[in-house]
């Protein structure tokens, strides 16, 4: 019998984004689990401000590629001010919702999830909704970062409450156990990974880069993240060399203001998941280059254009994360504008070799194994409910 299973994160189900937890979501239901994924939660604020989830929310529930979707709306907002920044406010806001997420939930056909998987902190409060429920929280980032010390207090009554506690990297497992006493038994480093199948086969030349001047270096993912200083040293270290520099992502004012400036850079837009491995086969390297004035949002950060740079046998240019002295990744490291051009240098030369390293990486940190740490752990949660 398969077991019934609600994800919670505000990434959207299906988008141009991916990240790990609908990736899981997706993994499980190719198992036979039935997958319901509860898209964010949005107050009434966010409706009239028409922000968040909010547009996922006016759709209402749905089944979309299989799986149940729904967003909330509540009445009691939990938000980043006092007194909305609190453990009580976080737990109201999940009881306060009209109509409530039992009902919305139940519209799928399941009278109710056997576990709970949420990345948004504060949500111990489904626990108390769904109370014969298997709660597991996935810690994806370092939350004091984006919402303040506040959280702390709330994220530590979530890992408490939890059954067991997913991380994606070894950083954030330290803080777990010496920030909030976790007990090391209940955490799972789950890492994170990429589909290698899909870097596997021959892709055509997209037609944005049939003409455009070798060597092209490449970032894909949120542009609003990129460093503008290191992006600007990188598109004048390829213009030097004849070659260009080619962002796909969501548009960023930085962005848009160097490619007016650069007539070697081309900022493509956001592409879809499937799309992005067609663009990557014909670059020549990547480009990790994270804004270094917003440190603290990336403690303990492990990207996913990491994987899938690797997968896609490129040498990879990056800033520095914490979970690179766990990871030993293939990188060449960047600490400022100015050592930008010699590694770009470096890359270039040492191409095969980063080719080797990065391939053996990527294979060694593949979804499917990292959904198998995953697995045994709901399957240990559920006996006898294994897919």
């Amino acid at each position: 019998m398969s077991a019934a299973m609600l994800f919670h994160r505000h990434t959207p189900w299906q988008s141009a984004i991916r990240c790990s937890t609908n990736i899981y979501a997706g993994l499980f239901q190719d198992e036979g689990y039935d997958v319901a994924y509860m898209q964010g939660l949005v107050h009434l604020g966010h409706v009239l401000a028409r922000r968040g989830q909010w547009q996922s929310w006016r759709r209402g529930p749905r089944r979309d590629h299989g799986g149940w979707i729904f967003t909330p709306c509540s009445v009691i907002p939990y938000a980043n001010r006092w007194p909305f920044n609190t453990s009580l406010a976080a737990h109201l806001s999940y009881r306060s919702c009209v109509p409530s997420i039992r009902s919305l939930f139940r519209r799928s056909g399941a009278s109710a999830p056997e576990v709970i998987w949420s990345a948004n902190p504060g949500s111990i409060g489904l626990r108390r909704l769904f109370p014969r429920a298997r709660f597991v929280f996935q810690v994806v980032d370092y939350y004091p970062a984006y919402s303040g010390e506040s959280v702390k207090r709330v994220e530590r009554e979530d890992y408490r409450g939890a059954d067991h506690v997913f991380v994606i990297g070894e950083t954030l497992k330290r803080y777990l156990l010496d920030e909030h006493r976790i007990e090391e038994k209940k955490i799972t480093v789950l890492g994170q990974g990429v589909f290698c199948d899909a870097y596997a086969k021959e892709w055509p030349v997209p037609t944005e880069l049939r003409d455009v001047p070798r060597p092209i270096g490449i970032w894909v993912g949120l542009l609003s993240k990129g460093d503008p200083a290191l992006f600007s040293a990188a598109a004048e270290a390829l213009r030097r060399r004849g070659g260009t520099l080619v962002l796909i992502g969501p548009a960023a004012s930085w962005a848009s203001e160097l490619q007016h400036r650069a007539d070697n850079v081309r900022v493509l837009g956001a592409r879809a998941p499937q799309a992005v491995p067609a663009y990557l086969a014909h670059a020549d390297l990547a480009l990790m280059l994270y804004d270094q004035n917003t440190l603290a949002k990336y403690k303990g950060q492990n990207p996913l254009k990491l994987y899938e740079f690797a997968a896609a046998g490129l040498p990879i240019v990056s800033t520095p994360h914490e979970e690179y002295a766990y990871l030993k990744p293939p990188v060449l490291a960047v600490n400022n504008a100015e050592q930008v051009e010699g590694a770009i240098d470096e890359a270039l030369r040492q191409r095969d070799e980063m080719r080797r390293r990065a391939l053996e990486f990527a294979a060694a940190h593949s979804w499917r194994n990292t959904f198998q740490r995953a697995r045994r752990e709901i399957v240990r949660l559920l006996p006898g409910h294994a897919a």
